[in-house]
């Protein structure tokens, strides 16, 4: 769901340039939401997938090896397209900028003043420092886990609030109130973990209802609303937090996801990566082609939709699902605390 948001939004910018009749309006800009929404489930699913692992320092190489290998491969292999298509048309990939970007900093995810050659890579750079400080909550003893989250909440909030936005790449991103929405994450899936599920459908619907008056308000100035901090934290995090809390809810009573809907999920990361790509690729071929009228956009939003989707599966099921399962093995073999 949260890379099918994100998608959307990029759509409207595709769409946007191509001319014709827009059929997405700027509610549709409101997808950005979605990486709010992602970090969210972010941190729960860290919290859920190593409840056992609370309390041993034994278990943080494993840890970081399993998140290394979730974000990098893939993000390597993309990127790779994108500075071979670059290095013959910069303008294609890079355009927005105005100086070229440091190559070494956009594959290993390295805080910048600049975005990364893949510009969506900004959000991955916020995912491996909340990995890295999860990883080093994991060594604390397991009764000390929820105060250690907690604390680290505090400081994270207290220096957003306190510290002006430093010039420092590094330290921008670590005072960001976006770390909230991993740490918002990370309490509910502490709350279920130990059995606090109050009535899922009543947060789903909350959550709804909550991104929906968020995404008609911010209509009209979305492009500038989320390039704020704390105002986007708390109209499109806060119920995202809610909607993860619900669906977890239901999950754990037993309300399985339709079979589609998990298949999308498992190649969620891969449609993030390939979509823009994907659909400035298409927007380009489908420029000349262009004439008045909505049907050459409606064909242009399902075409581009439809691609990416089968983009991410060639991407998911032929490259990180099989390095996902070797990452798994090695892990069992060298890196599993006894």
């Amino acid at each position: 769901m949260a890379a099918i948001m994100v998608a959307i939004a990029h759509l409207h910018a595709v769409e946007n340039h191509l001319g014709g009749s827009p059929l997405l309006g700027g509610w549709a800009l409101a997808g950005f939401g979605g990486v709010d929404l992602f970090f969210v489930i972010s941190g729960f699913v860290m919290v859920w997938v190593t409840r056992a692992d609370q309390g041993k320092a034994s278990a943080l190489p494993g840890f970081w090896f399993s998140r290394a290998l979730r974000i990098y491969p893939l993000w390597w292999l993309v990127l790779s397209a994108l500075v071979a298509v670059w290095m013959v048309k910069p303008d294609w990939v890079y355009q927005s900028h105005a100086s070229s970007p440091e190559l070494w900093k956009s594959y290993f995810l390295i805080p910048d003043r600049d975005l990364p050659l893949h510009a969506v890579g900004w959000t991955l750079i916020h995912e491996l420092y909340f990995y890295g400080v999860f990883g080093l909550l994991l060594m604390l003893p397991r009764r000390w886990f929820a105060a250690g989250l907690a604390i680290w909440t505090i400081i994270c909030a207290a220096a957003a609030v306190i510290l002006p936005r430093p010039d420092n790449p590094f330290l921008a991103v670590i005072r960001h109130p976006l770390t909230l929405e991993f740490a918002l994450g990370a309490g509910i899936g502490l709350l279920v973990v130990r059995g606090v599920r109050p009535a899922a459908n009543l947060l789903i619907q909350i959550g709804l209802i909550w991104l929906f008056i968020s995404a008609v308000a911010v209509r009209s100035t979305a492009a500038d609303f989320f390039a704020q901090e704390w105002p986007r934290v708390f109209a499109f995090g806060l119920p995202s937090a809610l909607l993860v809390w619900g669906c977890a809810g239901r999950e754990l009573a037993g309300i399985e996801s339709r079979g589609w809907q998990a298949k999308l999920g498992d190649w969620s990361y891969a449609l993030y990566l390939i979509h823009v790509p994907v659909f400035a690729a298409v927007g380009r071929l489908a420029a000349p082609f262009a004439q008045p009228g909505p049907l050459d956009n409606l064909i242009l939003l399902m075409v581009g939709l439809a691609t990416a989707i089968l983009a991410a599966f060639i991407l998911h099921a032929g490259f990180d699902q099989p390095i996902q399962k070797l990452g798994r093995r090695i892990r069992r073999r060298f890196l599993t605390p006894p």
